[in-house]
């Protein structure tokens, strides 16, 4: 190989980096505000807006495919039969083929769902599948010229396992995908569950992990890890405690291995991020709509701007950019007409 070749596979295989003091976006789910989460019309609007990630949410189906979705239960929200009717009851993703899975029709919110109010402005895409982690790679690297990162969630609930795959099946169909596709470099894999951390740890070294938290994780919350019973406050970390490590998220976050700690916009403090910074932790921001009562706030984006977070997972990257611009902060690329 030349010296040439050489820096161009560093250059191509290289995880998007952004000048110090900048914000990277994370483009949730596609941008669901705009298209039908997790497909590839949300990915061709994603690119189309601007960010630096797409984000995605990953399941097993039952002949081993990765498949793109963030529900373990197939969603009434989301998905139609074949005669077009919204489905009742959500079947478990790992108990269904692909075939089987990407028969419904996930292109339009039901409109009586919730859900649907939090996304007024989602253009409907009817016919709309849920792609597999090959074809959302496939169609990315194509569109954005292997420039984006790609962010991908591995969904598992260990207090659920009926409706979960295995964490270390999980990590070794995942882990195939990501090698055999040459993204392995440009990707970020998160979980709540960090079991399928520590799993693709012991597989690859070289990943990116990201561990997800939220205010469900703090001190009083319904799965906190600071709890005095050592089952229930291990049982999102695969045995960890944070007692262990101080009482302190992002040293066990390190501990483990981890490249990033992602916590819940609203439970993020400015020591907390200061503390992850000072460790070398990477730290990128989500948000809960369903908490928060909109998808996007403006206001509390404002201050984690303030305090310096590494990077936000939105639903609207459109209205992140502009509030990057208007501070003078740079803007992600955007891939216009991508796919065209």
């Amino acid at each position: 190989m030349t010296q040439l070749t050489t820096l161009l596979s560093a250059f191509v295989l290289a995880a998007p980096a952004a000048p110090a003091g900048s914000v990277q976006v994370y483009a949730h789910r596609g941008g669901r505000s705009f298209a039908p989460e997790n497909t590839l019309p949300a990915y061709r609007a994603a690119l189309s807006i601007g960010a630096d990630w797409v984000d995605m949410d990953v399941v097993l189906t039952k002949d081993g495919e990765v498949l793109v979705s963030h529900d373990l239960l197939v969603s009434p929200n989301l998905a139609r039969d074949s005669a077009g009717r919204y489905i009742t009851k959500g079947p478990a993703a790992k108990d269904l083929t692909l075939r089987e899975l990407q028969s419904f029709d996930v292109g339009r919110l039901n409109p009586e769902s919730a859900y649907a109010k939090f996304f007024p402005d989602q253009v409907p895409v009817d016919g709309t599948h849920m792609p597999t982690l090959r074809e959302v790679a496939r169609y990315v690297e194509k569109a954005a010229r292997h420039k984006m990162g790609f962010q991908i969630e591995m969904k598992t609930d260990p207090a659920q396992p009926e409706r979960s795959p295995d964490p270390k099946a999980f990590a070794q169909a995942l882990h195939r995908i990501l090698k055999e596709e040459g993204i392995i470099g440009r990707a970020e894999i998160q979980a709540f569950d960090w079991r399928c951390l520590s799993e693709l740890r012991r597989l690859d070294r070289n990943v990116k992990t990201a561990y997800l938290t939220s205010r469900d994780n703090e001190p009083g919350g319904p799965d906190s890890f600071y709890g005095e019973d050592p089952k229930a406050a291990g049982l999102w970390t695969g045995g960890a405690l944070v007692k262990d490590y101080g009482g302190s998220i992002p040293r066990m976050v390190k501990a483990l291995g981890g490249f990033a700690w992602e916590p819940e916009d609203a439970e993020l403090t400015q020591a907390a991020l200061a503390e992850a910074h000072r460790l070398g932790l990477k730290v990128v921001v989500w948000s809960w709509p369903e908490k928060l009562g909109t998808t996007f706030d403006a206001g509390l984006v404002a201050k984690l701007l303030s305090w310096g977070v590494d990077g936000i997972i939105t639903d609207d990257p459109g209205r992140l950019a502009s509030m990057l611009a208007a501070r003078g902060l740079r803007v992600p690329p955007r891939y216009p007409g991508a796919g065209k």
